[in-house]
């Protein structure tokens, strides 16, 4: 009886190892993706409510709102911005937009109503033009 729960001892062992070195090989490769995807979002705050979400970054027919996509005083994950159709609101006005994700649809919303920079100036530390999707 001891002979065999050594020998079991040893294969067991054995299957841990080589159990133990197949997971490490295994979860680089799955990591890689999701960091590399992380490094190019931004926080950004909301600072107003109501703030649509739409398809391209202007205010016009050709690009509507998205249905049910409105995101108010938060928190969003941002990617990059671009120029596009003036927004005012109050003293506030922007011709930037920012592509965003706030847990629905990926859009743009007006930089105007986003916290940080100045009037007709993009959100300071978020990337421009051609790193948008």
């Amino acid at each position: 009886m001891t002979t065999s729960l050594r020998t079991t001892g040893r294969a067991l062992r054995g299957t841990l190892s080589a159990g133990a070195v197949a997971a490490a090989a295994v979860v680089p490769l799955l990591c890689a993706a999701p960091a590399q995807a992380a490094t190019s979002a931004t926080s950004v705050y909301v600072w107003a409510t109501g703030v649509n979400v739409r398809a391209c970054p202007q205010v016009s027919s050709a690009c509507p709102p998205i249905s049910h996509a409105q995101i108010g005083k938060r928190w969003v994950t941002a990617f990059c911005q671009r120029t596009g159709s003036e927004v005012t609101d109050g003293p506030y006005r922007n011709n930037w937009w920012v592509q965003a994700d706030a847990g629905g649809p990926i859009g743009w919303i007006s930089a105007v109503y986003v916290r940080g920079g100045g009037n007709d100036e993009p959100v300071p530390g978020l990337p421009t033009d051609s790193d948008c999707r």
